[in-house]
């Protein structure tokens, strides 16, 4: 296969998971790591996929991602469980919460997972979707070390904090999923520019001083989106999935001296049971007037269609699964490399 041809899905799948149980991750744990990255390619969020294997496998090799970590749940109410992770793999501790959650929703109603002390967890939509893919409503938010500008200060001072929401549409259709970060551009979006060596965009990124700034050697942290709305959102994610846990991160972060901080993240997810709530029976038909009006809207000039949240995501998902996956050339040099590390045959 050519170096600049696009790789199979079940072939970057089969390599993530070999590197991650070279790594020391057990096989189920190596799969569900996997599934999450390739899912985010699929769906061309190139941010969120194996281009984090490389920092996956250094935090493996270091002891901040925890491949011996058990997940410990530490309170457990009627709707409500709280789990530690103890730092393993993300999606690892992601996979439990959603469970957690959806069968709270199942018993009750509605039900909410708080999941502390778990290390980088990948795209949120993953998640929020397989709720939704169980006929349940799903909502999740992520809080992370300061790495984002608050507005008006002049140092990363919150987290992108992406938030997600998911709602069904009835058996065989694409739920709708909606994903976004409270920074202008995730902070892995951010780096794959600059690992380009391309300009930033305008409005993507603020420098030491906390101006907007288009050079990338002198963008130090993402914007926050819409300037005080992103930060304050951003600030709310911590007390929701941080502060209400008992592990704060953004304050102990703030006042370490900087890169002091092991990288760790807190998540909230809840999940509403809709064959519970909806006693009228007419969740699924709302939703298909909804989607049925939006969709009728007239195109604005120089779009192409009005597109629902997931829309574009799930057709390039399709689309890759069909033709492959292109990973960009600074992708394929550093998985080239771990993989030369471990003794593992590369999927090109």
């Amino acid at each position: 296969m050519s170096a600049l041809a696009p790789v199979d899905h079940h072939d970057l799948h089969s390599f993530t998971v070999m590197l991650l149980e070279a790594a020391g991750l057990n096989p189920a744990q190596a799969v569900q790591v996997a599934d999450v990255l390739i899912w985010a390619d699929l769906r061309g969020t190139g941010s969120h996929g194996v281009s984090r294997l490389p920092l996956y496998l250094r935090w493996l090799a270091s002891g901040e991602m925890r491949r011996d970590a058990s997940i410990e749940v530490v309170l457990q109410l009627p709707a409500f469980a709280m789990l530690d992770a103890g730092r393993g793999p993300g999606a690892v501790g992601m996979g439990k919460a959603v469970e957690q959650s959806i069968q709270l929703a199942r018993d009750g109603g509605v039900g909410i997972a708080l999941l502390r002390n778990t290390t980088h967890t990948g795209a949120l939509g993953y998640y929020t979707q397989a709720i939704a893919a169980q006929g349940l409503v799903g909502m999740a938010v992520v809080a992370s070390g300061p790495m984002m500008g608050y507005h008006g200060a002049a140092r990363p001072a919150v987290s992108t904090s992406p938030i997600s929401i998911a709602a069904p549409r009835g058996a065989g259709v694409e739920p709708l999923v909606f994903d976004m970060a409270t920074s202008v551009v995730s902070l892995g979006k951010l780096m794959q520019v600059r690992k380009a060596g391309q300009a930033i965009p305008a409005g993507w990124a603020l420098d030491a001083h906390g101006q907007l700034t288009t050079d990338a050697d002198a963008a130090v942290m993402p914007a926050p989106l819409g300037g005080p709305k992103g930060s304050g959102l951003a600030l709310m994610v911590e007390v929701l999935a941080s502060i209400l846990s008992g592990n704060p991160i953004l304050a102990p972060g703030l006042s370490a001296p900087p890169g002091s901080q092991p990288q760790f993240q807190n998540a909230f997810v809840l999940a509403l049971d809709v064959a519970r709530i909806d006693a009228g029976g007419h969740f699924f038909g709302d939703m298909e007037d909804l989607v049925t009006q939006i969709k009728k809207l007239p195109v604005a000039h120089g779009m192409p269609e009005v597109l629902l949240p997931g829309e574009r995501g799930t057709r390039e998902s399709r689309s890759r699964q069909a033709a492959g996956i292109m990973l960009p050339p600074s992708v394929r040099d550093e998985l080239a490399l771990v993989a030369r590390s471990f003794d593992v045959k590369l999927p090109w």
